[in-house]
């Protein structure tokens, strides 16, 4: 979630039930949003418990099957991931669902044989300049509340023998990392496991045995990442390097920016970490305003140099309120829009080569050999703001590397913890305060920073999937309202010629 917040505070783990406001007090944004954090949670793990993770109300999302994969349609109706809603307005199909294009359009172009049909599903942050009609036009452009809305995506996954044990390789992987850094041997102990528990799952792939429901199989493949390889951080405060000279005292280890902040870490380029001796895996990027600092786009046009290179011309709405909240020469952006966001994309950043402020327009460095990202019109195009400066990689992020400490600025520093599988999206939220000498809001674990899971992990449930006979086999539950339930019910009261009710077969 990319707003201008002071920071996220709700925390499942905790158990809090209701938010209470007092008189006379400070009312802050974050009180507000845990309490519609914590209702939205108890309607969430409600659904699921009551009925399950994975279900559909009535005839929602029924597949149809046609002749090219692109053909098949969704039905309307309501589908329920984790207890999350997911609503499909109307029939459609898998070429013009509602949240396309999706990731792996590809494979709808030309499927293989055999295919599973699952749901991805995810939260999107909207701002203002992506979904316009939240402000009000009597404030003139002002904007205030931003939006949450649910993505779903309908996508196919290879499972033919060869391919549908591909995913858990780097959850393999992962775990074999983890296993490496383990310091005892209960840590030891569970890696081992969890790398049994794949190794069976995989068997279990290549040869179902009798007995064995490959809606079930394919649901732990599809969540393996969140069972085993789930990417963990950290975040502290280091110590200021000790000065030459004997006589200075080296400063204690604080926050030392002269705002309050909240950070953002957030994985561009997913997969494993990068090592020595595997270079140019995942990587991230990281803002000190949450990724908020945003602009409208307007107009954005290429140009090729001499060198090979690329130049992108971009026409702004504005350049920010202030120095603080808008750009410099040197400052690494993103350009984006609908599409860009839906497909998650994650093409290299653009670097600020000069700024012309009198017409609003940025000329932005595009790396070689690369054709620049020109985002639609009409799809709510912005460029978006990352601080990060120092020792970054040829697409303007910076290397992710797991064990080591990674210094961000004033102080504050990250920590990966080995074995993460990492996805583009996933993020991590740090709350900086001037306060207390300088502070990290970072949970503690026996005195030292816990490490603590990634937000934004999506979630999936397989609708059904295909065999080489081409048949469908629909893996989801179907409930019904109650109300329906008891109309379809055989054994209904009725009168009977004494006016005394009877059961009715």
């Amino acid at each position: 979630m990319k707003g201008d917040f002071a920071r996220v505070t709700f925390d499942p783990a905790l158990h809090y039930s209701q938010v209470f406001q007092q008189q006379g007090r400070v009312l802050l944004e974050a009180d507000w949003n845990e309490q519609a954090s914590i209702q939205l949670d108890l309607l969430r793990t409600l659904a699921r418990d009551l009925v399950g993770p994975c279900w559909a109300a009535g005839s929602g999302f029924v597949v149809t099957l046609q002749a090219h994969a692109g053909d098949w349609q969704l039905a309307a109706g309501h589908f329920y991931v984790d207890g999350i809603l997911c609503v499909n307005e109307s029939t459609c199909t898998l070429a013009t669902q509602p949240h396309a294009p999706i990731p792996d359009a590809g494979l709808i172009d030309d499927p293989p044989a055999s295919v599973a049909l699952y749901l991805d599903v995810w939260e999107r942050h909207l701002s203002s300049l992506e979904a316009p009609g939240v402000n009000d036009i009597a404030l003139n452009g002002v904007d205030t509340a931003s939006r949450s809305q649910v993505i779903w995506q309908a996508r196919l996954l290879d499972t033919d023998a060869e391919h549908v044990g591909a995913p858990l390789d780097d959850t393999r992987a992962a775990i074999e990392l983890r296993l490496q850094a383990a310091a005892t041997d209960a840590e030891k102990a569970i890696c081992k496991q969890q790398l049994a528990d794949l190794d069976k799952l995989s068997d279990r792939l290549g040869g179902q045995r009798a007995g064995d429901d490959p809606c079930v199989l394919l649901g732990q493949v599809l969540g393996a990442r969140a069972s085993y390889a789930w990417p963990r951080m950290r975040a502290q405060l280091g110590p200021v390097e000790a000065d030459s000279d004997p006589c200075v005292i080296a400063a204690d280890a604080r926050y030392r920016g002269c705002e309050n902040q909240l950070y953002r870490v957030e994985v561009h380029q997913g997969g494993l970490a990068g090592s020595e001796d595997a270079p140019g895996g995942a990587s991230f990027k990281w803002s000190r305003e949450n990724g908020s600092v945003i602009f409208p786009v307007l107009g954005a046009a290429s140009s090729q140099n001499a060198d090979g290179s690329a130049q992108l011309t971009v026409t702004l709405g504005h350049l920010g309120r202030d120095q603080r909240l808008g750009l410099a020469v040197n400052d690494w952006v993103e350009l984006i829009d609908d599409s860009y966001t839906l497909a998650q994309r994650a093409l290299p950043l653009l670097q600020v080569g000069a700024i012309d402020a009198t017409n609003r327009i940025l000329t932005l460095t595009v790396p070689k050999n690369l054709a620049p990202y020109l985002p639609g019109a009409d799809a709510h195009p912005l460029l978006r703001r990352w601080d990060q400066r120092n020792d970054l990689t040829e697409q303007g992020t910076v290397a992710l590397a797991e064990g080591e400490a990674i210094d961000l600025e004033d102080g504050i520093q990250i920590t990966f913890e080995p074995g993460g599988q990492y996805a583009t999206g996933d993020y991590w939220l740090i709350p900086a305060r001037v306060g207390g000498n300088g502070t990290l809001d970072w949970p503690q674990t026996a005195g030292t920073a816990a490490a603590m899971k990634s937000r934004g992990m999506h979630h999936r449930a397989v609708l059904g999937t295909t065999g080489d006979d081409g048949a469908y086999h629909e893996c989801c539950c179907r409930f019904d309202s109650l109300c329906a339930l008891l109309k379809g019910n055989t054994r209904r009261l009725a009168p009977n010629r004494a006016g005394r009710p009877r059961r009715e077969p």
